[in-house]
C-alpha cells in the first residue's frame, strides 16, 4: 500500500441520517478524481447510522463522538485529515461526479488561492431549484464568466453571505491558521470560518452547479429550517459573529467598513422582525443601532417609520420599498 498522502481530505459530518449518508458518501466514491480520503464523523447518532456505514468500512475513516454539533464534528475530521486540501460535504447532500476534478483543476490553475467554492443547487421538497450564487448575489459579480478570482476575499465574503462550506475546498493549513470552526455558533458557522479563512489568502469561485443541496423531510430540522423558526435568534447570533470578526487585529479599514455595513443591515433586519411583532420601541432602538454602524438611507428611513403605529408603518414601508425598486429600475435603464 502506498504511503503517499492524499491531495484532498473529504470531511462528512453526520447525525441520525442513516437514510441519506450513504448517498452522500457514494457521490464521493464515484468521483472521477481519485486522490482523496473520506472521513465520516458520526456526531452521536442514535439511529442505525453506524450499521448502515459498515458497507463503507475500508473505503472511509469512521469516527464516532458524543453529540457535540456540526462544527465540533467537522473539527474532529480536520484533526485527522492528511490532505493538502479539505473538502466538506453534509451528509444529506451530493456532489456531481466531476466535482473534485474541477475543483482541483482550477486550484492548480490558480495556485495562490487558499479557498475555492463552486456554485450549487438548492433543491426543495417540491423539486424546485435555486442557484446558490443567485441567492447570495454572486451571479451579478461573476457576470457570466466561468471563474472569478477574488483579490479582496474578506470584503467579498462579508458582502455576499451566506456561504455553503459543502461546495468549498480550503487548504488545510489555511483552516488551521484561521482557527477551525467556532463550536459556540449553531447558525452561520460556515460564514464565520470562511470569513476568517479569507484573511489567509485569495478566493476563487467556479460558476458551475457541482453540488446538490437537498432540503429533506426528516425528523431532525436542517439548519435552514431552524433559522426560519428562530429568525430573531439567528440574527442575534450573526451579530456576535460579525462583532467578533471586527476584533481581528489585522483587518484593514476597508474590511472594517464592510463589516459595519453588514452589521447595519443585520440590525435593520432585527428591527424588521421586532416591528412585525409590534415591538416598535425595540425596533426603533435596533434601527438606531443600524445607523450608528453605517449611516445609510434605508436605516434612517426605517427609524423614522418606526414612530408610526405598526399597521401604518408596515403599509408605508411597503410603499417605500416599491418606490425604491422603481427608482432603481429607472436608474438601471
Amino acid at each position: 500500500m502506498s504511503s503517499r498522502l492524499p491531495l484532498v481530505s473529504v470531511v462528512i459530518p453526520t447525525y441520525n441520517r442513516a437514510g441519506f449518508v450513504t448517498k452522500a458518501i457514494d457521490s464521493v466514491l464515484n468521483q472521477t478524481f481519485a486522490d482523496y480520503e473520506v472521513i465520516v464523523v458520526d456526531d452521536g447518532s442514535t439511529d442505525n447510522t453506524k450499521q448502515t456505514l459498515e458497507r463503507c468500512l475500508g473505503k472511509i475513516t469512521y469516527i464516532y463522538q458524543d453529540n457535540s454539533g456540526v462544527s465540533a464534528a467537522r473539527n474532529a475530521g480536520i484533526a485527522v485529515a492528511c490532505g493538502e486540501w479539505v473538502a466538506f460535504l453534509d451528509s444529506d447532500d451530493e456532489w456531481e461526479i466531476d466535482y473534485l476534478a474541477k475543483q482541483i483543476k482550477h486550484a492548480v490553475a490558480f495556485p495562490e488561492i487558499t479557498m475555492q467554492t463552486a456554485n450549487c443547487l438548492f433543491i426543495g421538497l417540491d423539486g424546485k431549484t435555486e442557484s446558490y450564487f443567485q441567492f447570495n448575489g454572486v451571479s451579478s459579480e461573476i457576470n457570466g464568466k466561468n471563474y472569478l478570482f477574488v483579490k479582496e476575499p474578506f470584503c467579498f465574503v462579508v458582502k455576499h453571505g451566506p456561504w455553503q462550506v459543502g461546495s468549498t475546498i480550503i487548504r488545510r493549513n489555511g483552516i488551521i491558521e484561521a482557527g477551525l470552526f467556532d463550536t459556540k455558533f449553531k447558525f452561520s458557522e460556515d460564514f464565520d470560518l470562511m470569513a476568517r479563512v479569507a484573511l489567509q489568502g485569495s478566493f476563487g469561485l467556479i460558476n458551475e452547479n457541482l453540488v446538490n443541496i437537498y432540503r429533506r423531510d426528516e425528523l431532525n430540522d436542517c439548519l435552514t429550517n431552524q433559522i426560519k423558526k428562530n429568525r430573531l435568534k439567528a440574527r442575534k447570533s450573526d451579530e456576535i459573529i460579525f462583532k467578533n470578526l471586527k476584533k481581528i487585529e489585522n483587518i484593514s479599514d476597508k474590511e472594517h467598513r464592510a463589516l459595519n455595513r453588514l452589521l447595519s443591515a443585520n440590525r435593520r433586519a432585527i428591527g424588521n422582525l421586532l416591528l412585525a411583532e409590534g415591538e416598535n420601541a425595540s425596533a426603533r432602538d435596533s434601527y438606531k443601532q443600524a445607523i450608528l454602524f453605517d449611516q445609510s438611507i434605508p436605516s434612517l428611513g426605517k427609524y423614522i417609520l418606526s414612530f408610526f403605529p405598526t399597521g401604518i408603518n408596515l403599509t408605508l414601508g411597503k410603499w417605500y420599498f416599491r418606490l425604491k425598486a422603481i427608482i432603481h429600475i429607472k436608474l438601471e435603464v
